[in-house]
């Protein structure tokens, strides 16, 4: 690795603390100085987003930052330009540095009301080290649970796996069932697979979000000391609420975009008039954008990378996890008097069974591709080593 390749990954970070230092320029200035200024905060804030290539390692780093990036941009908007927070206000004087900061990468809004206020209390040494302690050991764990039994899980169990077992062919599997008579028919070897890669698909996702925000909540706490423990809650949920859809969302995975996405789609809700439809249509449409509007973040950070298939598959995702929570709700509303034949534990196992079930059945649409893609690049490498052996021996004679 050259000297240049080793310090590239100051690039896309330069390019974020030159936004968030236009971000507390801007909140320092009136709206309508806002308006004309607003340049200043979103080109290095996209420039940080489209050097995202410049994190090489570990391999999912580029895509997290892209995402975070996408998400710290909706909520910056929100803060200057949807909830318009004036310069100065009774807990924030202008020009305070602090106080900005602590805007600035609120995008959960952790401060924000009497049941989430972060109380002001001086944080021992002790606490630090214990917290501190405790991070570094998940970090531990998760990197050795991902390296050493996530990521070869599949070859671990099945033995070597061929590209065409995860091709477009393979992502579909309802309609190959024997009782549709398909041509080729589903497998036993192909559904165990299916099994272990969604759990695996499931670890991956959670460890690589989870394991960022340890990291820099290590960093901002026990290093930096900018912020207090009560400033870095967990990320995620329990797994046990996850026995729907719609809580596998709202009550276990993170809920990191929903106010910045939030505030975006009251805007164009807003514009289409769907406040005069009531109160559950519009809560039903806004739920709708942002899950929308997920699905483009994930696009833009694919069309970044030169994957356009990738890209209108993330759309589709997430639009489809909408459409099915939205079934689900209405088949849960209609089977209400149903839930006093079962005690409510069975009724969670049936849940649990459903949910796992929607994502054996999405998750190899959304990410077979990719993992065929990579096989075939691992294919091409290792022929071209095996070619620039064989060019290399014959030239020394052997």
């Amino acid at each position: 690795m050259n000297l240049q390749t080793s310090f590239s990954p100051v690039i896309p970070i330069a390019y974020l603390a030159t936004a968030s230092l236009a971000f507390y320029l801007l909140l320092n200035l009136p709206q309508r100085i806002r308006n004309v200024c607003f340049p200043i905060l979103i080109v290095p804030a996209w420039r940080a987003f489209a050097t995202f290539e410049y994190f090489t390692w570990p391999d999912s780093l580029d895509g997290i930052w892209g995402l975070a990036v996408m998400i710290w941009v909706a909520h910056i908007i929100s803060l200057l330009y949807v909830d318009q927070i004036p310069s100065q206000s009774k807990s924030r004087k202008q020009w305070d540095m602090k106080a900005a900061y602590k805007l600035l990468f609120d995008v959960r809004h952790l401060s924000d009301g009497p049941e989430t206020s972060l109380p002001a209390v001086s944080t021992s040494k002790s606490t630090l080290i214990a917290f501190v302690a405790y991070r570094l050991l998940k970090l531990i764990a998760y990197w050795l649970l991902t390296v050493h039994l996530f990521t070869p899980l599949i070859p671990l169990v099945f033995g070597p796996v061929e590209p065409w077992e995860f091709d477009q062919y393979a992502q579909t599997y309802l309609r190959r069932l024997p009782f549709f008579e398909a041509i080729e028919p589903v497998t036993l070897r192909e559904t165990c697979i299916r099994v272990v890669f969604t759990f695996r698909w499931i670890w991956l996702s959670f460890v690589d979000i989870d394991a960022a925000h340890t990291f820099l909540s290590i960093m901002f706490v026990g290093l930096l000391q900018l912020d207090s423990p009560a400033e870095w809650p967990p990320m995620f949920g329990s797994p046990s609420k996850a026995f729907t859809i719609r809580r596998y969302w709202g009550r276990f995975w993170h809920r990191l975009v929903h106010k910045p996405y939030l505030s975006l789609a009251k805007i164009v809700a807003g514009r289409l008039c769907v406040p005069s439809l009531g109160h559950s249509a519009e809560k039903v449409f806004l739920a709708f954008l942002i899950f929308l509007i997920s699905g483009l973040a994930h696009a833009m950070v694919s069309l970044q990378r030169g994957k356009l298939v990738e890209a209108v598959d993330d759309v589709a995702f997430y639009c489809v996890n909408f459409f099915v929570m939205a079934t689900e709700g209405c088949v849960l509303g209609s089977a209400g008097p149903m839930r006093g034949l079962l005690p409510q534990w069975c009724w969670k196992i049936i849940g649990y069974v459903w949910v796992f079930t929607f994502w054996f059945w999405v998750a190899p649409k959304w990410s077979y591709s990719e993992v065929h893609g990579e096989m075939l690049k691992e294919i091409e490498r290792q022929n071209r080593a095996l070619g620039l052996g064989l060019f290399t021996g014959l030239l020394g004679g052997e």
